[in-house]
């Protein structure tokens, strides 16, 4: 029966920071147990129906947050909890607290729930640590990976929920035009709406949708032939070489002299049509291309 309890270090850890000043518990990401570990396989266990009704009890209502997110992931160590568990992890998507609700995301997979509300839960989740102007968590901090995978991994639906929402704009318009990216929205089914939020005040939006755009043109653009490369590159300045190395090396946080997508995505104004070849990878020598062909505009 103790092995419902026994939780790895990390979940202590957690514990004992949510409890620490400036630190909140929902910038933590769990360490989860393996599905087919032992407490996960022992089918023959029989266990006390009272312990396990308090503990899925606890999981949806307890008032500490840490103690919910304890119980929840012994429930989920419960062989055949079934629908039991299932409404315990969607009462917990609903949590006010974003410690709760991230650890009911992380257990999404083990959850049998329409996938449109996984992808609501995922956005929800999202627009709440995003919420406030002055602390912004960015789609790249680690609490927010979970999320982001879960909407990944239900793209079709979660394009049509994003072109939903920005339709209706909102405070959350940058937040979506953000996660549309990520998600390759189709720019050209929604391209009356992106080209009202093109006119916004906001700077940042109106950034954000031609990042979308220029990702869209650079993507259906006719390669450049490695061959015509090195003859284009005869005409560049050796200058612009230097400062397409110092751009690089400014946001190559794997140091390989060259920006992946994911990287050229923390720039503000997108890189996307430098990438001669789509390859996804632009490289010293593309960007010094790119920057040379703009000159001459």
């Amino acid at each position: 029966m103790w092995n419902l309890f026994h939780r790895s270090s990390i979940v202590l850890m957690v514990a004992f920071c949510a409890q620490a000043p400036g630190v909140q518990a929902a910038d933590f990401v769990f360490e989860e147990r393996e599905p087919n570990s032992p407490a996960a396989t022992e089918t023959d266990t029989k266990y006390p129906e009272q312990i396990v009704d308090r503990l899925f009890e606890m999981s949806v209502s307890d008032p500490s947050p840490v103690i919910r997110v304890n119980a929840l992931q012994a429930c989920a160590n419960i062989p055949d909890g079934g629908d039991c568990l299932n409404d315990a992890v969607e009462q917990c998507l609903d949590a006010s607290d974003l410690f709760v609700r991230l650890n009911a995301i992380q257990m999404l997979d083990r959850v049998e729930l329409k996938p449109q509300r996984k992808v609501d839960a995922a956005i929800d989740y999202l627009e709440m640590r995003y919420q406030n102007p002055d602390r912004r968590t960015p789609l790249s901090h680690r609490s927010m990976a979970p999320a982001v995978g879960v909407l990944t991994k239900h793209s079709d639906i979660a394009n049509a929920t994003l072109a939903e929402r920005l339709q209706a704009t909102g405070p959350m318009t940058l937040l979506h035009l953000q996660l549309a990216g990520v998600l390759n929205l189709n720019v050209v089914e929604n391209v009356d709406c992106l080209n009202e939020l093109s006119k916004s005040g906001d700077q940042e939006i109106r950034g954000e949708v031609v990042s979308l755009w220029s990702k869209y043109l650079a993507s259906v653009a006719t390669p450049l032939p490695q061959s015509d490369l090195g003859e284009k590159l005869k005409d560049v300045a050796p200058k612009l070489f230097s400062y397409a190395e110092k751009i690089i090396s400014r946001y190559d946080k794997d140091e390989s002299k060259s920006l992946d997508e994911r990287e050229w995505k923390q720039m503000l104004m997108s890189p996307a049509s430098a990438d001669l070849n789509q390859d996804k990878i632009i490289t010293i020598e593309e960007y010094a291309l790119h920057m040379h062909n703009r000159s001459k505009k």
